[in-house]
């Protein structure tokens, strides 16, 4: 299999309806893919570097999305922040 090393692909995954495009490299028996400031890397072993990198792509975004929607939670309730040890002296 003739694998070009020096150039980045293009990929892109569709999830809840809105496409997502990050891109990814083939090196040896690993993919690299990269997304926004996220690299993420797994061997393929027998499953074609494409359908690996679609997974790696898909971990990556859904990744993202739950950052992104808890840090909107964490600035909303303050007080889901404070340390457990902090809630059983208050309550005590």
């Amino acid at each position: 299999m003739e694998v070009d090393y020096e150039f980045a692909k293009q990929l892109s995954v569709e999830i809840n309806g809105r496409q997502h495009g990050g891109q990814y490299r083939v090196l040896g028996a690993t993919v690299i893919v990269y997304y926004e400031s996220e690299i993420k890397f797994a061997d393929f072993g027998v499953n074609r570097p494409e359908l690996v990198a679609k997974w790696l792509l898909t971990d990556l975004v859904r990744r993202g999305e739950m950052r992104k929607r808890n840090g909107k939670n964490r600035d909303r309730f303050p007080e889901r922040r404070v340390k457990w040890w902090l809630r059983r002296d208050a309550t005590a």
